[in-house]
């Protein structure tokens, strides 16, 4: 058995098998000519060994970290004019096992995961190589983040380089957030001491977060590209009050900024009350920023992460075509990268709500696939509480399956407690089993976790459909109030209106909100889907289907 150390190179034509199915003796010659041209060639060029090739793909050892960057920038600069065929180049400094005529070890499997999360046409380094690496290589690589890789124990910072970024390394970037110091008034030890819990558990919630790097700091200096999270604790009596601001320096302005307020009597019930509502609207700041990085960037030419990315800012747009092209962007995701947890749970969320946005129910295929898909989700991601969410959503919209949807809607809370998703969900599980004035309760819940969130009127909707089934139709007026003016262009928010409105005999207004309705369209909207009511109610769920 020999153990060696060596800069380690994963490569990979991308959805080789999607080019062999549309026209096989083509994609054949086409990989023939990479492999004879360009790939080996290149490998060679900067002494690296082949110590496997795979068809459509290469393992490679080089005695360097230098050695292999400069290679695999090489191969991508020279492919980069290629179309349609595009290379997923992985990197990772590491031990090679070798044994028997065979090879393998923990940096071996690294580098394979980093090649699946490559972007196509690019690069995708390891911290560990890319600490090895001179400046001028390693000052091209963006920060593109943690990644949480199948079979690998601990997340793995990882650093990403294409062509098409011509030097601007923002591009892909994963954002940054400094958190500062958090000031106290009074300055005495209790409320500086309360200050720095509060700082100490956000910056922990927010660690957890894919798509942001959190920094340990203060203030950058101005014209950096990091934001800086301020935050300021005022405490009188028994009342205090956190003021959060989300500053972007460069600009000298703040993008977010909310205020906390709460009784300090119980020192522990006030921090986490904070930290739970701070995190709920910390989480939408970071999808926003998340999606905001590959801006500039076609979708063929993200990797999985950005993908996932570009497909979370389309859920939240929130229209049913933004809908249906996030969930091709998920599709091209699980292309490259068929068992990548996150993009499972997506799929599984995406497709049940598209169809529930048309009245329409899943094939039995479909649900077959879609709970496959969630199962899995939740295997390679057990501590994830969107998994368990998105498990819940088709078996309370898809299957009908209330007993498990219940088990998963409390595992998601017990993960984040302050999650409004997963009280929506409670709502609508509640609505499935006839428990209108619980559904009603639990959609209150997730309305107010929800503020400036793109999906609070839904929750709307739902707080008011509940009511509507529970016949209190004052309540339900004052339920769907708030998501008419939010969105004023949507159908169905008007019908609920006008429902409320005859059921207090209120006919002459019930009249103009059913006018209102007309006058709008009336497709499939993800802001109004089917309510999940009982079968013996389907009369109620029906009165919201689109119309053509």
């Amino acid at each position: 058995m020999e153990r060696r150390l060596a800069a380690i190179m994963f490569v990979d034509v991308v959805q080789s098998s999607r080019l062999m199915t549309e026209h096989e003796a083509a994609a054949i010659e086409t990989i023939r000519q990479v492999r004879s041209e360009t790939v080996e060639p290149e490998i060679a060029a900067h002494s690296g060994e082949i110590l496997k090739r795979m068809g459509d793909g290469w393992i490679a050892a080089f005695a360097s970290a230098q050695a292999s960057t400069e290679c695999a920038f090489a191969l991508q600069t020279a492919m980069f004019e290629r179309a349609p065929v595009k290379l997923r180049i992985g990197l990772h400094l590491g031990e090679i096992v070798f044994e028997e005529g065979d090879f393998h070890g923990a940096a071996v499997n690294l580098a394979q995961r980093l090649e699946t999360e490559a972007p196509p046409g690019g690069v995708l380094a390891s911290e560990d190589l890319h600490r090895q690496l001179p400046p001028d290589l390693a000052n091209v690589f963006a920060d593109a983040g943690e990644f949480r890789l199948r079979n690998i124990d601990k997340p793995v910072q990882a650093y990403q380089w294409r062509p098409t970024q011509g030097g601007d390394i923002g591009i892909g970037q994963t954002p940054a957030i400094v958190v500062e110091t958090f000031a106290a008034a009074p300055a005495d030890s209790a409320t500086t001491a309360i200050a720095g819990d509060l700082r100490q558990q956000i910056m922990e919630r927010l660690s957890r977060r894919i798509g942001v790097r959190i920094l340990d700091g203060d203030a950058p200096e101005p014209g950096q590209s990091e934001y800086l999270l301020r935050g300021r604790l005022r405490a009188a009596g028994e009342r205090a009050r956190l003021h959060l601001a989300l500053m972007l320096p460069a600009e000298a302005r703040a993008v977010w900024s909310n205020t906390y307020e709460g009784d300090i009597a119980d020192v522990f019930s006030f921090t986490d009350s904070v930290v739970d509502r701070a995190d709920a609207h910390l989480r939408l700041q970071i999808n926003a920023f998340d999606g905001d990085r590959t801006a500039g960037l076609a979708d063929d030419e993200l990797s999985v992460s950005e993908l996932r990315s570009r497909a979370a800012s389309g859920f939240y747009a929130p229209t049913f075509e933004s809908w249906s092209h996030s969930l091709e962007l998920i599709e091209r995701a699980l292309r490259l990268s068929p068992d990548d947890p996150m993009a499972l749970a997506m799929r599984v969320e995406a497709e049940t709500t598209l169809a529930a946005a048309q009245h329409q129910p899943l094939s039995p295929e479909a649900l077959a696939a879609l709970g496959q898909a969630a199962d899995r989700a939740i295997e390679q991601a057990p501590h994830t509480d969107y998994m368990f969410w998105a498990r819940a959503l088709l078996n309370i919209y898809g299957v009908s399956n209330p007993a498990v949807a219940a088990k998963d809607v409390e595992r998601t809370i017990a993960l984040s407690p302050a999650y409004a998703p997963a009280y929506e969900l409670l709502g609508a599980l509640c609505m499935s089993l006839g428990q209108y004035r619980q559904a009603a309760q639990a959609a209150a819940k997730a309305v107010e976790l929800s503020e400036g969130d793109p999906l609070q009127s839904y929750r709307c909707f739902l707080q008011a459909t509940a009511y509507l089934l529970a016949d209190a139709p004052e309540q339900a007026l004052a339920a769907i109030a708030p998501a008419v003016q939010l969105r004023p262009r949507e159908r169905n928010f008007h019908l609920a209106k006008a429902m409320a409105l005859k059921a207090l005999d209120r006919d002459a207004e019930a009249e103009l909100a059913e006018a209102d309705a007309s006058r709008l369209a009336g497709g499939p909207s993800v802001l109004s889907p089917r309510p999940p009511a009982p079968a013996d109610r389907a009369d109620f769920a029906n009165a919201f289907a689109p119309i053509s």
